[in-house]
């Protein structure tokens, strides 16, 4: 596959790098390069493990507004031999890449922007910059230099741009590529939004009408800074920490949708915030121990939280409780402890709500 591309050197002086520049569908550039990742098995690899969660997250972003373009460059290495130049006859060069290659052409940056764009559309062209002859040592400094000196613009630059154009016009394609001049919002929006979410339509919020409030806007903000705490691998930005979220509750919904109802104790803050709470910790921890789980795939996720669900019942929820439902310390460690006995009680095929002083009057009908 033969491409237009410009050739130059950065900088002067013997060892410096060559770059190359040229675009082309995402499609193709994926059949000719691979993108290894830093493993046990593979000390040559580069890249970190990729996120489902960040990869659809792209996608939905590109498909929420046509005018929505991702034109940061992707950065590739090309070992020496894995391409040719060659001029096309009108004094332009052109690189020819071969599918047969693609274990010498790596991607070092990117491989979530060009895994999304090519679930949005494999026809979608992307601007690359690739970096020729590179040994496996620049690979690594060149991935290690543009994943750690990024700067962030500050949130005063972005809520003076804000007020310097069209807040009505920029806001909203602001919260597609999962910005907004108010972090807590964000989440809040994300939840309340996005299709497939159990809590579409009914946080409480401005916007959503009062009967189909079912969820506190700070049960959300609480459950989200819960999951961003645990700092677990591979849940580190926006997408992956909503994504998560959104992933276990759908399941929660799937398996109990009788408690996705007004004055649900689950859906109480201090309900929310503690079963979140149980099942992160739950799942979390069998991600340590189960190299198969990976916490950033959605239907790792899915299936892990459906195995800790099987281990509760909705009727502890539905159940006459002993304490008075208020978002405190005392109740959500009284909630935490019940929902652990209640673990072991199933698990021993004895009465879930046996030893569980937090039940006054079971729910067993």
């Amino acid at each position: 596959m033969d491409y237009p591309c410009i050739v130059f050197q950065q900088r002067n002086g013997e060892g410096a790098p060559r770059f190359c520049l040229f675009e082309a569908p995402v499609g193709e550039i994926l059949s000719w390069s691979s993108v290894p990742r830093l493993s046990h098995d593979n000390q040559d690899g580069v890249q970190r493990v990729r996120s489902d969660f960040r990869v659809k997250g792209i996608a939905k972003f590109l498909g929420d507004e046509v005018r929505n373009t991702i034109p940061t460059a992707l950065v590739i290495a090309l070992s020496a031999g894995a391409y040719r130049l060659a001029d096309d006859g009108t004094g332009h060069q052109l690189i020819s890449l071969d599918p047969a290659n693609a274990n010498n052409i790596f991607v070092i940056d990117g491989q979530h922007r060009l895994y999304g764009l090519n679930a949005f559309d494999a026809s979608a062209r992307a601007p690359i910059v690739a970096i020729l002859d590179a040994t496996n040592d620049e690979k690594a400094f060149q991935f290690i230099v543009i994943n750690n000196k990024a700067a962030k613009v500050a949130p005063d630059h972005i809520r003076a741009l804000t007020f310097a154009y069209s807040n009505d016009a920029l806001e909203p394609r602001l919260r597609t590529a999962k910005l907004s001049l108010s972090k807590n919002l964000f989440f809040v929006k994300i939840a309340n939004e996005t299709e497939g979410s159990p809590f579409r339509g009914k946080v409480d919020i401005p916007s959503v009408p009062e009967q189909d409030r079912l969820v506190v806007a700070a049960a959300i903000e609480s459950c989200i800074s819960y999951i961003q705490s645990k700092k677990i691998v591979g849940i580190d930005d926006e997408d992956s920490v909503s994504g998560l979220f959104l992933a276990v509750w759908r399941e929660v919904h799937s398996v109990w949708p009788e408690l996705f109802i007004g004055e649900s104790k689950l859906l109480s803050k201090v309900g929310m915030i503690t079963m979140n709470r149980y099942i992160i910790d739950s799942i979390d921890l069998m991600a340590g121990i189960l190299d198969e789980l990976d916490l950033s795939n959605e239907e790792d996720v899915t299936t892990a939280t459906r195995k800790v669900l099987r281990l509760q019942t909705s009727k502890f929820w539905s159940s006459e409780w002993s304490s008075t439902i208020s978002d405190s310390k005392n109740v959500r460690d009284q909630i935490y402890d019940a929902l652990r006995r209640v673990q072991q009680n199933i698990k021993q095929n004895i009465p879930w709500y046996e030893d569980v002083p937090l039940v006054a009057v079971p729910d067993i009908d």
